[in-house]
């Protein structure tokens, strides 16, 4: 889901959620993260090697976040954020509680929609969707997913 969303969400102590945002968007952060049963804060933003380049490294020098990113302080998604990521899902994914995982971005639409989509095909867990046509996992981040996907389950 995106920022929006997420914001409107009350917290639960059945719910975790994972909230993905860049140094631009983070104002809008939800502030209510910490009454929720946990979160997981990163800060990256929603880039990805384009058709036509190569991949980019998992881990990037500085000089490589600059190329990959509109502007100087921004970080592209990197293995440790993935690794992160799959760290928190399978932590939760072993307690016997019945929990809800909540997965946001800004948009809703790229960074989330990888990690529901991993989260789905690596657990085997629908993945509901909004069901507004926009929230949808085929826009799901294409480096996301695939750094999400190098990551080993539990």
């Amino acid at each position: 889901m995106g920022v929006k969303e997420a914001r409107m969400l009350a917290p639960c102590s059945a719910t975790v959620i994972i909230s993905i945002l860049d140094q631009f968007e983070e104002h809008a952060r939800p502030e209510r993260l910490h009454e929720f049963a946990d979160c997981l804060v990163l800060n990256f933003v929603d880039t990805f090697e384009k058709p036509d380049q190569s991949e980019w490294p998992d881990h990037l020098t500085e000089e490589e976040h600059k190329a990959a990113c509109t502007w100087d302080d921004d970080r592209a998604p990197e293995l440790a954020d993935a690794q992160k990521i799959a760290a928190f899902v399978a932590t939760h994914h072993a307690t016997p509680k019945l929990t809800k995982l909540v997965v946001h971005c800004h948009g809703g639409v790229s960074r989330s929609a990888a990690v529901a989509k991993w989260v789905g095909a690596t657990y085997g867990i629908p993945m509901p969707q909004l069901g507004d046509g926009i929230h949808r996992l085929e826009g799901a981040n294409p480096r996301v997913l695939r750094l999400l996907q190098k990551t080993k389950r539990g």
